[in-house]
């Protein structure tokens, strides 16, 4: 994947526009990479797991790490559920998700998104992405 795949704002990003192959996916904020991800599905991912509303963040690393760093809870406390956000603190981790944009590449099997993963996590060392 290029930096310079196509993005997509998350505000208005619909289920529709995200492919269901397997693949790897970026957030941006402002420019710069900040999470690098992959995905068996990358439309179940993006679309339930990080764009969700759900109050238990538990399937989404980007969710928890973005909570992280507003200085919410660290994201092991969330993941583990020893901290639940509430209703306000959900709506900062939101509205710092549609702030950024989205980009992806589908890949043939959910190995290869993996290989490429590994790869770009190596290389952009995005912030928000824990290796």
């Amino acid at each position: 994947m290029q930096r310079a795949a196509p993005r997509h704002a998350g505000a208005s990003l619909r289920k529709g526009d995200i492919p269901t192959a397997p693949g790897v996916y970026a957030w941006y904020r402002e420019g710069d990479a900040v999470y690098v991800g992959k995905a068996d599905s990358l439309q179940n991912r993006l679309w339930k797991n990080h764009l969700g509303r759900g109050r238990v963040l538990t399937g989404s690393a980007f969710r928890r790490n973005v909570a992280e760093e507003l200085g919410i809870s660290t994201a092991g406390s969330i993941k583990s559920r020893d901290y639940q956000l509430d209703a306000a603190e959900l709506a900062s981790v939101r509205s710092y998700i549609m702030e950024c944009e989205v980009a992806w590449l589908a890949t043939d099997t959910p190995a290869a998104a993996r290989d490429v993963e590994t790869r770009i996590k190596r290389e952009w060392t995005p912030p928000l992405t824990r290796r």
